[in-house]
């Protein structure tokens, strides 16, 4: 029984288990033939079929649906290569879809043309060489599906011979890239593919073809993060410009990725070009799974009452003023929620999305900012807005290495988190002088940038425990200068997920810090009775007789003059409340007290104390 979207509405009774989901397939054939839950958007296929635009480019965060929905795409409209005629297999797959009803369309397209169709997000390397292996690989798979045309006598011998080359050289596991003639070949393979394929196609059967190419910018992240890009560059430029452009072969062309990268490198020369991003309307509802689709889907379940904690941890994402979910993060809660040994009213949401790709782009996002960049970045995690004017790409390695510059817009780390689905536009924001507002779209995501910050801010992270010590030894040496130097380096990256308030934002901070460092003799005392009142901070060591006493202001502005007052108020305090007494009385001679004035993202740090206090 093949199972669809429109069944699954029209039955409120129908019995789902966590067995019907099958996540993570991407196959449409696959996903219709073994009866699994597949969320019809097949009515799109007019659209997308009969608009002007002979190449489309679409852009969706990642796990958004795109490979499934370029499937779905090749699965319609491939011919049956042995018997032209026959179109069993799109009936059999289409007949319970929305598409179906449109015979006009079904007429003219279904099973009427050959299809050439490719993901690249699988091309990566830790070098150029080693991503060109994994290109090979790719396309031996694709050589090998239309190896049958070697049998053809419409096919010149020159063209048979090619693809036998080419498929040897593909099928040699042997190959080494490392030489540059070798390299050179595989280059020259993968450029001419597309095209020398579609051509094969439109000679055998007379039928223009439709290419297909999934996550087309997948390699070129990869390659820029491992340092190849322009050799990739080169390559992918190649095998794409070569199929979508002047290509007398091609009927149209559907291409899918994340970001918005400007097209004159790798799209130039294509007429009748379309990009869809995020804030455009016409396929808005064709990736990802709309607000109507969830709750149906929910009902359909029996889990109409979680509806809230699914919105709460996967809504949020603004795609041309649609409400629209992550399908990746909603079919994995409800296929674990559903399982036999879970309760499905008690099952907590958890976050899918965090481990189904890398995270290059929160890592470079939190690693590098400016203080500037973290304030606003805290804004975001704390759930507020921020403005941005959103940017268009020239090349990743832009994008990358402005990551690594101090006075790298934050508009650029935005728009890059805004494309790859950690951020989203605000509905119906009023923005000014044509920029967006942004938030994060939901708990998951927010989830994912505590999952990074956790580590970053952590003594996993060689670089912040480094600061850390260094920190707890000028404390333990009595220099005021230095610590005011650290604690500020420090606090221009660190971001906060445990405290609402400034004041607790500044006492987490600093027993975060100082509780990762302290040696095994130390004890640290947080919020600590001591004297005539309660500490802030106290790091003793029994053994040394030292300690350190550590009050924290926060101040209302950042003027020099007004952080020095209320740092001298803060060790005024430590003297007037006698917080050292205890201290003292169990004979500990090197006292250091210091008073810590903070302001967003810098300190003032005053001291008292000598080695006979």
């Amino acid at each position: 029984m093949i199972r669809s979207r429109l069944q699954v509405i029209r039955n409120a009774a129908m019995n789902i288990s966590s067995e019907d989901f099958s996540v993570g397939v991407e196959d449409f054939d696959e996903l219709i033939s073994n009866g699994m839950i597949y969320i019809d958007k097949t009515s799109f296929l007019r659209s997308l079929l009969k608009s002007g635009d002979a190449v489309s480019l679409l852009l969706r965060p990642r796990r958004f649906g795109k490979t499934l929905s370029m499937s779905m795409i090749e699965s319609f409209l491939e011919i049956n290569y042995q018997n032209p005629e026959d179109r069993s297999r799109q009936e059999n797959l289409f007949k319970n879809l929305e598409v179906y009803k449109d015979q006009e369309l079904c007429n003219r397209f279904m099973g009427r043309y050959p299809v050439i169709s490719i993901s690249l997000k699988e091309v990566e390397g830790s070098d150029f060489p080693d991503a060109m292996k994994s290109m090979l690989r790719l396309l031996r798979d694709l050589f090998d599906k239309y190896r049958f045309l070697l049998d053809s006598d419409k096919q010149p011998a020159e063209a048979k011979d090619s693809l036998r080359l080419k498929l040897k050289n593909c099928y040699n596991d042997e190959l080494n890239l490392k030489d540059e003639i070798n390299l050179d070949l595989a280059k020259s393979i993968a450029k001419d593919s597309l095209k020398f394929l579609g051509n094969m196609l439109f000679r055998e059967y007379n039928q223009k073809v439709f290419f297909l190419v999934d996550e087309y910018d997948v390699p070129l992240q990869k390659a820029t993060v491992n340092k190849y890009y322009d050799d990739m560059l080169n390559v992918i430029c190649g095998m794409l410009g070569s199929a979508l452009k002047t290509n007398s072969c091609m009927k149209k062309g559907f291409v899918t990725g994340c970001l918005r990268i400007s097209h004159q490198s790798i799209f130039t020369g294509i007429n009748h070009f379309a990009t869809f991003g995020l804030d455009d309307m016409r396929y808005s509802r064709f990736i990802g799974l709309t607000k109507d689709e969830t709750e149906q889907l929910l009902k359909n379940c029996g889990m109409e009452k979680r509806l809230d904690d699914v919105r709460t941890w996967y809504d949020g994402y603004n795609i041309a003023g649609n409400d629209m979910l992550c399908p990746w993060s909603v079919l994995n809660f409800l296929s674990n929620a559903l399982a036999p040994d879970n309760d499905p009213s008690a099952f907590m949401p958890e976050n899918y999305w965090i481990n189904s790709s890398g995270n290059d782009i929160v890592d470079l996002c939190m690693k590098y900012p400016s203080s500037e960049h973290s304030e606003k970045l805290q804004k975001l995690i704390n759930g507020e807005t921020e403005e941005i004017h959103c940017r268009e790409f020239t090349t990743y390695p832009d994008i990358f290495n402005a990551g690594k510059t101090a006075t790298a817009s934050f508009d650029t780390f935005a728009t890059l988190m805004l494309h790859t689905g950690y951020l989203t536009c605000v509905k119906n924001a009023k923005a000014t002088n044509g920029n967006t507002v942004i938030k994060i779209p939901n708990e998951e995501i927010r989830n994912c940038f505590k999952a990074k910050a956790e580590y970053i801010f952590s003594s996993d992270n060689p670089e912040w425990r480094e600061k850390g010590c260094c920190l707890r030894d000028a404390l333990f040496e009595g220099k005021p200068e230095e610590i005011q130097k650290i604690i500020d380096s420090m606090l221009m990256t660190f971001i906060s997920f445990r405290d609402s308030s400034y004041e607790s934002y500044y006492h987490g901070f600093m027993t975060g810090v100082l509780s990762m460092v302290k040696t095994a003799e130390m004890e640290l005392k947080s919020n600590h009775e001591s004297g005539n009142g309660f500490s802030d901070v106290i790091i003793q060591n029994e053994n040394s007789k030292s300690a350190v006493i550590l009050e924290f202001k926060r101040c209302e502005n950042g003027d020099p003059a007004t952080r020095y007052n209320v740092c001298c108020a803060a060790l005024s305090q430590i003297d007037a409340k006698q917080y050292d007494y205890d201290l003292k009385q169990r004979g500990y001679t090197r006292i250091f007290k210091y008073g810590v004035a903070f302001y967003g993202k810098g300190c003032t740090v005053g001291m008292n104390g000598s080695e006979n206090s």
